[in-house]
């Protein structure tokens, strides 16, 4: 392919993305994503976390361009390790871990793991406006988990997570209260500081 001057006029670049097998096209879109190790707390986790790697694997980097979309935000590079077992999901204060319950349903992996993707990359956020971490996460991620998986897929997540318990049904309240644009305006301040 000729990417050089012809007839003295430079050429554009080609839209070469269309024209790559799907195999590399795949390795490019997960070289988008941040680095993360999937492995069990225990053995009687294992199964569990095989599907958390599968789901990785297949929808990883979707789930963090739509991520990175929503926010205006980029993952940082550093690897995030997933620790697998039957435990309550949590993301740690630095980042740097994510646990991750084995025994949900495939469904409610997906939700999970992109709510605990989410508070990875909402700590790269500086100013969080006096937001506690569920009403910053609330900015973004109803509507990344419908342009992931649909409107059904996020309103069924929505009413699942506001019975973990008071606050959470408050965050989603508040954030739900909101239009997409209002959410997405008040996430773009906290970006630029104001």
């Amino acid at each position: 392919m000729n990417l050089g001057k012809e007839q003295g006029r430079p050429r554009p670049a080609p839209a070469i993305a269309p024209r790559w097998p799907a195999a590399l096209s795949f390795v490019l879109l997960a070289a988008a994503a941040p680095p993360v190790t999937i492995e069990p707390g225990a053995p009687q986790y294992a199964a569990g976390a095989d599907e958390y790697r599968r789901l990785w694997r297949s929808e990883g980097a979707r789930i963090a361009a739509a991520l990175e979309a929503e926010t205006g935000l980029a993952f940082p590079p550093e690897p995030i390790d997933v620790i697998v077992e039957e435990v309550r999901p949590m993301t740690s204060y630095d980042g740097r871990t994510i646990w991750l319950r084995a025994s949900y349903s495939p469904a409610y992996k997906k939700g999970t793991l992109v709510h605990e993707l989410g508070h990875r990359l909402a700590l790269t956020l500086e100013n969080h406006g006096g937001l506690d971490d569920h009403r910053l996460l609330y900015l973004f991620l109803y509507d990344s988990w419908t342009d992931l998986y649909g409107r059904d897929f996020a309103d069924h997540m929505v009413s699942i997570e506001r019975r973990i318990g008071p606050n959470y049904d408050a965050a989603w309240t508040w954030a739900l209260a909101m239009t997409r644009e209002e959410r997405r305006e008040r996430l773009r301040r906290l970006r630029e500081g104001e």
